[in-house]
């Protein structure tokens, strides 16, 4: 079947894809001049370091400033916290009861006369600002009904609820009294930001939350006399949630909201509040990226080293959220091992062109101010209705190449979806159908581009026999495939392309979909094209005559062991994509990929180089010796993986769309490689196979 292709909408394809072209091109600049990354580690963290190593904390924080961290995070302090550093005097009533039992001496809490047994008893400690901190977060937290001042000489204050202490690891626990958040720690903030540091505030949301309580964050700030630039949610709520973030948005002001990377790479930590706070601020928000505190404790040093490698670049991750590990390792102290962890990671970041500084920002325009924000990218929608009527024309051009339809006819269901495309994106945000245009440019163009092959192969099969003419034909044939397919990936990039996607509030949806279908439409095309099932020419009846009879064949055990193997590679394909499949990586493949990562700019997918591309070379090779149909058409859909790998990488919208074309560039290359190699082996063995072949024949 000679194919055909409308020049009008191969000539809308080409227009689609200067738009394209265009968009990607200021996506570019907008990744590059964001690069800036923030480390961060907890304020807490350091100072449990300290105490474990015995060092002066003044001492290991500057150690922690030099070797690369510019970030402390501060949290709500804590009864518990602030009696521990001494700042306050605590005792609950079921201490001070067997005290007095005992005859023991309570010293600072014998003024108190009635004891409770579910009750907090706090004095002065060596912090009196921090006593009165206290009492005012106790009075917010708990109000005039569970905390109450009993003493006042000296000040004693009662708190009614629950003593009991919960481990640091059990995450779902409620907290009592001692370990409850009660609110940012100006002192702490103050030694923060007089260390040299950045203060990041992570203050937890109120219980019947209202506009007072969030005023209480930012007093505390304003006293503490500390500049602080970005929060980021504690919790499983964001401050002002569920029906204040409007508010807490005009109180955070020019500040950022630092968004947590899920441990699945999938969107964020589950926050609820967070992508209307988001939205609030304008998307003035940044993505972080932070080793899972249990799985941390599974991996060496070395292993979470090889995490990091790649998360700014990869991941448009701009705070590096690193915890130390507390339990030393190949033969190091804890401090001297986490600084050394601290000045790989920061060797890593500026090795890779990124500056160290307060975390940037995706924005349409470069900042007037140093420190400004010129607003969100959210290209013109004409732009994605150009680009999506070209992606409607490269789905018309694979429909024609099923049935008989004239270039007119092409052409009028063209504007027809091209028009309903237009109406729906204009009349709202048009998420769903900019989904939908993603999901075709990612499955029409790598069929489209292997359908093309298909028509150069089918022209040139009497002329090639060798193998090296095999070779070179088809390292320029898949570099063409390559360059065809690629035309989908800049349509994908582009149709996506928005401040919500590159901080992936949105997603695209349906990765697993987009791997299986192209195999799905190549095998349609596939059949159609050379009539295997026998049908072309035949008549409605005759057809299905002919299906049916194909289906009433047996079934046999060889059957069953081929499908069978055939579902489990597709299966475990399919599972691979994404990453919450819960597929393990073989130790082999991580060790390759951490090899790849180092030699190259961009490591390519397996899919590509492993699979598709050796596979394009093996379907060339079948095609020009003529070899059995069926196995053109399995190496044909392995082609097709390859090629469907390749637009898959723009899914991802975190990663930059230049190391995307990049990674397929050098997805092109090392398949190429390894498809010489694996034609030139089946080359020297075709002779002795095929000997073996007439001697199997001879004894049937």
């Amino acid at each position: 079947m000679k194919s055909r292709y409308n020049p009008v909408l191969v000539a809308i394809i080409f227009v689609g894809l200067v738009c394209a072209l265009w968009i990607n091109w200021n996506r570019h600049e907008i990744e590059q001049r964001n690069n800036t990354v923030e480390m961060a580690m907890e304020y807490e963290n350091l100072r449990k370091l300290a105490a474990l190593e015995g060092v002066s904390e003044e001492s290991v924080l500057k150690q922690f400033q030099d070797a690369g961290i510019n970030s402390l995070m501060v949290f709500d302090t804590t009864l518990e916290r602030l009696a521990k550093m001494g700042a306050i005097n605590i005792a609950t009533g079921g201490e001070l009861r067997q005290a007095r039992a005992l005859g023991a001496d309570t010293g600072v809490f014998a003024p108190v006369k009635e004891l409770q047994e579910n009750a907090v008893y706090i004095a002065e400690g060596s912090d009196r600002v921090a006593f009165e901190e206290a009492w005012e977060d106790l009075r917010i937290h708990y109000g005039a009904e569970r905390s109450k001042m009993i003493s006042s000489n000296p000040p004693i204050i009662e708190v009614l609820g629950s003593t009991e202490l919960v481990a640091e690891d059990k995450y779902n626990e409620p907290r009592g009294i001692l370990q409850a958040p009660l609110g940012l720690s100006s002192s702490e903030m103050r030694k923060v930001a007089d260390y040299g540091f950045n203060v990041i505030v992570r203050p937890q949301n109120f219980v019947n939350v209202n506009e007072a309580k969030i005023d209480s964050i930012f007093k505390r700030i304003v006293k503490s006399g500390v500049k602080v630039n970005t929060y980021m949610p504690a919790g499983r709520e964001v401050v002002g949630f569920p029906d204040k973030i409007d508010y807490m948005a005009q109180k955070l002001g020019e500040r950022k909201l630092v968004m947590l990377e899920h441990y699945t790479q999938l969107q964020f930590a589950k926050i609820d509040g967070l992508v209307p706070l988001a939205e609030a601020l304008n998307y003035r928000a940044v993505r972080s990226y932070v080793i899972d505190s249990l799985e941390q404790k599974k991996i060496t040093v070395g292993e979470g080293l090889r995490r990091w490698a790649l998360t700014d670049e990869e991941r448009n991750v701009r705070v590096n959220y690193i915890r130390p590990y507390m339990l030393p390792q190949n033969g190091q102290d804890i401090l001297t091992m986490n600084l050394q962890y601290v000045k790989d990671i920061a060797a890593n970041v500026k090795g890779r062109g990124f500056v160290i500084g307060e975390a940037g920002l995706f924005e349409a325009q470069p900042s007037a101010e140093k420190n400004g924000y010129s607003g969100p990218y959210f290209p013109n929608k004409v732009f994605f209705i150009i680009i999506g009527a070209a992606i409607i024309a490269g789905g018309v051009l694979y429909l024609a190449q099923l049935f008989t339809l004239g270039n007119g006819k092409q052409i009028m269901l063209w504007a027809a979806l091209t028009a309903v495309m237009a109406l729906v994106l204009l009349a709202g945000r048009g998420l769903v159908m900019r989904q939908a245009l993603a999901f075709g440019a990612a499955v029409f163009f790598p069929v489209l581009s292997m359908n093309v092959i298909l028509d150069i192969w089918d022209k040139g099969r009497a002329s090639t026999v060798s193998a090296v003419k095999v070779i070179c034909a088809a390292t320029w044939q898949l570099a063409l495939a390559v360059l065809m397919s690629l035309v989908g990936g800049m349509y994908l990039a582009a149709i996506l392309a928005d401040s919500r996607f590159l901080l992936e509030i949105d997603i695209y949806r349906g990765v697993k979909l987009t791997f299986v279908m192209p195999l799905v439409l190549m095998t349609i095309l596939y059949v159609k094209r050379y009539d295997m099932l026998g049908v072309m020419g035949a008549g409605i009846k005759a057809s299905f005559s002919r299906v049916n009879e194909l289906l009433s064949k047996p079934i046999t055990f060889k059957h069953i062991a081929v499908l069978g193997v055939l579902g489990i590679i597709l299966l475990y394909f399919v599972a691979r994509s994404g990453h919450s499949a819960g597929v393990p990586v073989a130790a082999i493949e991580v060790k390759m990929r951490l090899f790849l990562e180092q030699l190259m700019y961009a490591r390519p997918r397996q899919k590509e180089f492993m699979i598709g591309h050796p596979a394009f070379f093996l379907a060339a090779y079948a095609t020009y010796c003529n070899a059995p149909r069926l196995v053109q058409y399995a190496l044909t859909c392995g082609a097709v993986i390859g090629q469907a790998s390749l637009v898959q990488t723009f899914c991802h919208m975190r990663t930059p769309v230049f190391m995307s074309t990049v990674r397929a560039l050098d997805g092109y290359a090392m398949g190429a490689v390894i498809g010489i190699v694996l034609v030139m082996v089946l080359a020297l063995a075709m002779p002795q196979l095929l000997k073996l072949k007439r001697r199997y024949l001879s004894n049937e």
